[in-house]
């Protein structure tokens, strides 16, 4: 038997199979089917109760908000600003994290007799964080109360200057924070080492929640009110990759639920817009669809609009924001199209042999860095930095690999940026033009160092073997019990052995860019099922028809409606991976 011979660049791993007596007991106790049941005790789930609680995600499962550090004091802080009618200053970051909390939170505020404001950075202005612009708005304009959400942790400076100037400010946070805090009157944070809140990976829109929850309990206000935002909160999450697990599982589920169930005249217009026929099913549908335009008006514009059209409650004023958007967005895409084309042919120029893509050019959009730099891991699977040259100063962003530290590589060369910061899989950072060829040479060094001096490939993580007669829209139907899927629960991926193309593949989309093939089981009368591999289209050459493949790949299913025909709903498969087969027929 030879050894498969590889398509796409890729390890796979398949994980231990659990025992077959803890599947068939979990299977009795709690009513699943195997393929449920055996998912569930790989994903460390193998109690019963424990089991019918992720199974059915309820908001009755949540933690008490003034378990958080500092809660009862912004609570009552945020409580008396309402009852005095002080001018508060709901200020956010610029991405979809940071706005949705904005809208979220002055909504209800206003809705409960709040005097707010809102105040979105300018993000090439002033940059990431509260800045000192915008704390010397908050006091030329007399707030007396500053909100910060999805920022504030690590920004002692301008939180400095605003306690100097007699504002108070709460931080709304869920980054890490340094080892002191910054002078606040209260910090919201789980991830302080003194906050004994029990669920640590909220998002910061998430955190905002908490904090209204609280106020909806001291003003004695009905929590179903609260419920209601749920839809931003699980938009925050899909977009900001934070873990689905515990109450981002449970916010996450109810929040989608919302969508489907009612949407915000500035939701509904920007699905419009982007001719999007329904509410997201899932929260991958939130990350493809919603977040990118959403995050559009802070790369091209000023998120700001995206605050406007989330509080927007006239349908008319809503579609003409929501198509402003969507052209920010369509304009997003062709200078990402665009710069990505010179960022490739760039990289094509550089040795194979290096362990980190760096590329750069003059005046590339700072906006769309770092989606560049996704795509070159897509390209070369390598930690990539992607730069903009702006008046002999280099900025731009970071994106890691597995087994990569991107900030700790970056620490290492400290000393040749003016500034950077992030975690350890994206970054962003600062350097002086002519520090740049020092700075690849160190930085391939340390990232030479973590890898050991191997070259990484992306690891393909499959929960199981299958065969293709365990396929079917009601084993999708089964396994969709699991949702929402993400980081932390990620989408079942299985492989099939030995199945062959029944008919030569060929491409689809745009220049051919993805790979179709409809492939079956030559050894029995299983079903053929269609199989497509998103950018993948340059593969199709080396497939050919009935040479027999494996396959690494999750289920989905695709409606259609044919002409004159009703809905059609069908199963398909999309790929992860590709080898040609270590089967007999392919041996040497």
């Amino acid at each position: 038997m030879t050894t498969p011979r590889q398509l796409t660049n890729s390890a796979w791993t398949v994980k231990d199979q659990p025992n077959a007596n803890a599947v068939k007991r979990l299977m009795e106790n709690a009513g699943l089917t195997q393929l449920v049941a055996s998912l569930l005790i790989q994903r460390g789930f193998e109690d019963q109760e424990e089991v019918l609680g992720f199974l059915n995600p309820a908001l009755s499962a949540m933690h008490h908000s003034l378990l958080m550090k500092d809660m009862k004091e912004a609570v009552s802080r945020l409580h008396q600003a309402i009852e005095d009618e002080e001018r508060i200053l709901i200020y956010g970051d610029y991405d979809v994290d940071g706005t949705t909390a904005v809208a979220m939170v002055a909504s209800y505020l206003e809705g409960v007799g709040g005097q707010v404001e809102t105040y979105i950075p300018r993000r090439y202005e002033e940059g990431y964080g509260v800045s000192l612009e915008g704390v010397r708005y908050a006091s030329e304009n007399r707030f007396s109360l500053m909100l910060t959400l999805d920022c504030g942790t690590k920004d002692f400076d301008s939180l400095q200057d605003a306690a100097e100037r007699g504002i108070d400010v709460i931080v709304c946070d869920h980054h890490l924070p340094e080892e002191s805090l910054p002078a606040a009157f209260a910090v919201l944070n789980p991830k302080r080492s003194d906050c004994p809140y029990p669920f640590k990976e909220l998002s910061g829109c998430g955190v905002a929640f908490k904090l209204l929850q609280s106020l909806a309990n001291r003003m004695d206000l009905p929590e179903s009110g609260i419920y209601e935002e749920l839809d931003l909160v699980a938009i925050s999450i899909g977009a900001d990759l934070v873990e689905l697990k515990g109450e981002n599982r449970i916010m996450a589920s109810q929040g989608l639920r919302q969508l489907r169930k009612r949407q915000r005249p500035g939701i509904l217009a920007l699905m419009r817009a982007a001719d999007i026929h329904q509410a997201p099913q899932t929260v991958r549908d939130i990350s493809f669809t919603l977040g990118p335009r959403i995050n559009a008006a802070g790369r091209m514009d000023h998120a700001q609009r995206v605050v406007d059209l989330l509080m927007e409650k006239n349908d008319a004023r809503a579609n003409e924001m929501a198509r402003e958007i969507e052209e920010m967005n369509l304009r997003r895409r062709d200078v990402d199209e665009s710069t990505t084309a010179e960022a490739l042919l760039q990289l094509e120029q550089s040795p194979e042999e290096s362990f980190c893509n760096i590329v750069h050019g003059a005046n590339w959009h700072r906006g769309v860095v770092g989606i560049v730099a996704s795509r070159m891991i897509e390209s070369r699977y390598r930690p990539s930095v992607v730069l903009s040259e702006e008046n002999g100063v280099l900025i731009g962003s970071t994106r890691s690999v597995d087994g990569v530290d991107m900030h700790d590589a970056l620490e290492s060369c400290s000393d040749l940026l003016l500034q950077f910061g992030g975690h350890t899989m994206a970054a962003g950072l600062s350097l002086d033009a002519k520090n740049l060829e020092a700075f690849k040479i160190r930085l391939n060094d340390a990232v030479r160092t973590q890898l050991n001096g191997v070259t990484p490939k992306p690891i393909i993580r499959c929960d199981r073997e299958v065969h293709i007669s365990e396929l079917s829209l009601e084993a999708l139907k089964e396994l969709e019990q699991l949702e929402p899927f993400g980081p932390g629960n990620p989408t079942p991926v299985f492989i099939l052995r030995n199945v062959i193309s029944v008919r030569p593949p060929r491409t689809i989309g745009n220049q051919g860019r993805h790979l179709k093939i409809a492939i079956k089981d030559p050894s029995s009368d299983s079903p053929t099922i269609d199989t497509i591999g998103w950018n993948m289209g340059d593969l199709a050459p080396q497939i050919k028809q009935n040479v027999p493949l494996d396959l690494a790949f999750t289920l989905v299913k695709n409606t259609w409606k044919p002409r004159g025909w009703q809905n059609r709903t069908e199963l398909n498969l999309h790929l992860r991976s590709i080898q040609l087969a270590s089967s007999p027929e392919t041996a040497g």
